[in-house]
């Protein structure tokens, strides 16, 4: 009988591999086969639309607009809400073992369940914290628009 396609694709490469055949007759082989195989193709030459009249030629335009109702109130805050409730962008503020509950990547496990080994000491927790003279500077450049301290006399500082 007639050998498959695969069965002479195996005998090709086997013959191929053979290392007593120089380039130039590997690809007299290959070229053969090539010719072989482009007799055996066939095209199909005849193409047929069912309805030609049901296709789309051209898509619209992407700024075309088509007029619809506008959205209730209703449903335009469920949406909002529910983009803010599908949102990280609440969550940016705070840390990641807030945020997560378990560390995302490798990098995130070293330190994400850790806490700290002394509680911090209010005697050398040095926040900002202001006084009379800071109090008094804020309120007059929210007053005035300039600062207390610059001077106005013309001197360069």
């Amino acid at each position: 009988g007639k050998p498959s396609a695969e069965n002479l694709r195996a005998r090709l490469m086997a013959l191929l591999s053979n290392s007593n055949l120089d380039a130039v007759a590997k690809n007299s082989i290959w070229a053969e086969h090539v010719k072989k195989e482009n007799k055996t193709i066939k095209l199909g030459e005849t193409f047929s639309i069912r309805n030609p009249e049901s296709i789309v030629i051209l898509p619209e335009k992407p700024n075309r607009t088509r007029p619809a109702q506008s959205p209730s109130k209703e449903s335009v805050d469920a949406a909002a809400t529910l983009l803010l409730d599908m949102s990280y962008l609440k969550e940016t503020e705070k840390k990641p073992t807030e945020r997560l509950a378990l560390p995302v990547t490798a990098n995130m496990e070293y330190g994400f369940f850790s806490k700290p080994l002394n509680p911090t000491n209010p005697m050398f927790d040095y926040k900002t914290r202001t006084c009379d003279v800071t109090k008094y500077a804020n309120s007059f450049v929210n007053n005035t628009g300039s600062s207390p301290f610059a001077r106005n006399d013309g001197i360069p500082k």
